[in-house]
């Protein structure tokens, strides 16, 4: 088991205590507080964007549910044994059999203009039974495409919906492509906004140091190592973190509590309402353990800035 030299610790609640005594002493970093804030928000708003991406890559594997329509005259037994087939195949995350009446009842649902059309031209139910399929990854189309070629499956399945097929691959891969792409970029967001932060806290502690410049140099003067130096820089920067961490996460809490009232779309009821519940159970799910990670990675980033900030002003011989 690691153990902590315990002269460091001490050295560490010595500074911890006195870089807090100073920050609350001296009361001159709001302005540094509000710029922290501000990028923690983007950190806060870049975290929701990868959350709305992976819930629509969750829709569009959703929405792959690709039907193969049999054929009227299938035998049943051979259409249980496609089905049962179908259902084995390693990339088939669900296949079921629909039947035209449900077919029906769906798409009232779904498309109640359509619905509304055939009823009032008496046209009946022109949806034929089918099976519905459910991919484990878009990725898979061709994999189903080559099984349903089959020649054996030809008297179930009607060969004609290979093309629709096709089609569909098409738009679900430049849809998942899009997806991908906005989720790479906002990890490469993330990446920058963290450099800018990183940055933030080098300046905030290289100006704290200009101001107690004097007491730096007795420190040094006094021999001081650089740990006792770097720490109640390392622990303002911490505290002020750790406060704009709070403060972004409560206002973006509140910003999506109040997104539905401002954009009307996100309702139940709205054109976005499906997506809005694909993307709720993700961000209460996972928003809470970004923030305490954050808080987390706080420490060591303060750290790593005040050592950037500082480290021209400690060197000295007598620090070797």
């Amino acid at each position: 088991m690691l153990q902590l030299d315990p002269a460091f610790l001490v050295t560490l609640k010595r500074g911890m205590h006195r870089g807090c005594t100073l920050l609350w002493r001296e009361r001159s970093w709001g302005t540094s507080l509000g710029a922290l804030i501000g990028i923690m928000i983007l950190v806060q708003m870049l975290l929701a964007a990868l959350f709305s991406v992976a819930a629509v890559q969750k829709m569009l594997v959703a929405q792959s549910d690709v039907r193969l329509e049999v054929r009227s005259d299938a035998p049943r037994a051979a259409t249980q044994q496609f089905l049962s087939a179908l259902k084995a195949l390693p990339y088939v995350a669900d296949a079921s059999y629909i039947t035209r009446e449900q077919a029906y009842a769906r798409a009232a649902k779904e498309e109640p203009d359509l619905v509304s059309f055939l009823e009032k031209f008496g046209m009946g139910n022109p949806f034929p039974d089918t099976i519905g399929v459910t991919l484990a990854a878009l990725d898979d189309y061709p994999l189903l495409s080559t099984f349903i070629s089959g020649a054996e499956w030809q008297p179930v399945v009607d060969p004609t919906f290979l093309s629709t097929i096709s089609k569909q691959e098409e738009r679900m891969h430049e849809l998942i492509r899009v997806a991908r792409g906005g989720r790479s970029l906002a990890i490469l967001l993330l990446g920058i906004t963290g450099g800018v932060l990183l940055s933030i806290i080098v300046e905030l502690t290289r100006l704290r140091a200009f101001h107690r410049r004097d007491e730096v140099l007795v420190e040094r003067l006094a021999g001081a190592n650089a740990a006792t130096i770097i720490v109640p820089f390392a622990a303002e920067a911490a505290v002020l973190l750790w406060m704009g961490i709070l403060v972004s996460a409560i206002l973006m809490t509140i910003f999506l509590l109040f997104l539905p009232l401002l954009v009307p779309a996100l309702n139940a009821s709205g054109a976005l309402g499906t997506f809005r519940e694909e993307v709720s159970p993700l961000i209460s799910a996972w928003f809470p353990v970004c923030v305490i990670l954050q808080i987390l990675l706080a420490p060591p980033l303060a750290t790593l800035g005040a050592w950037l900030g500082i480290r021209k002003d400690i060197r000295s011989p007598s620090l070797g």
